[in-house]
């Protein structure tokens, strides 16, 4: 079981070396497991890049986690995935998991203005996480922030550098040159 309070010192400790503007990956199981470092030291990004993420972190939790793990940072980008948990569970509650979504992006809207929000995917499968993935679409709709649609299947074809790729369009902090919008294309 995941300690808050050793999480939430670990993540001041760590921002004693972090630098505003960069990127912040913030969530649960799925982004705990990606490899941050290695986009971290990836100098087309152009930025820092911070992995806020806890193994087995619910959206309930999460909240106590933002001061230490994301504003602290101010960061330009925030990368939010949560739902692994919550989806398995069994008595899981659509409407308690979105109105708890949508309170986090509330939250970190008003505390990191600068920011903009991307909303991953739950990366699970089976029924819950499907419906989750299209209510989640639809709140990233209205309120202002971008989904990016990485599911399960996707995740365990493409694996952790395919997956890496689909994101790093998303995680520049300074403008593409024309030489790199056409390498993507």
């Amino acid at each position: 079981m995941m300690d808050v309070k050793e999480r939430i010192d670990d993540f001041k400790t760590l921002n004693e070396m972090g630098k505003s503007g960069g990127v912040v990956f913030f969530g649960s199981s799925y982004f705990s497991r990606m490899n941050i470092n290695e986009l971290a030291n990836n100098e087309e990004m152009g930025g820092k890049i911070y992995d806020r993420s806890v193994q087995g972190l619910k959206l309930v939790d999460s909240l106590k986690l933002l001061e230490s793990g994301v504003y602290e940072l101010n960061p330009a980008k925030v990368f939010v995935n949560f739902g692994e948990e919550e989806c398995s569970s069994e008595n899981f509650n659509m409407d308690e998991f979105i109105n708890k979504y949508e309170w986090l992006l509330l939250n970190l809207y008003r505390n990191c203005k600068n920011s903009k929000t991307y909303i991953v995917s739950v990366v699970a499968s089976g029924k819950n996480a499907a419906d989750a993935n299209s209510r989640l679409e639809a709140l990233a709709k209205e309120t202002g922030c971008t989904f990016i649609n990485v599911t399960k299947e996707a995740f365990e074809n493409l694996g952790f550098e395919k997956v890496f790729n689909v994101l790093k369009p998303y995680m520049r902090v300074f403008p593409v040159s024309f030489a790199q919008a056409m390498q993507m294309a």
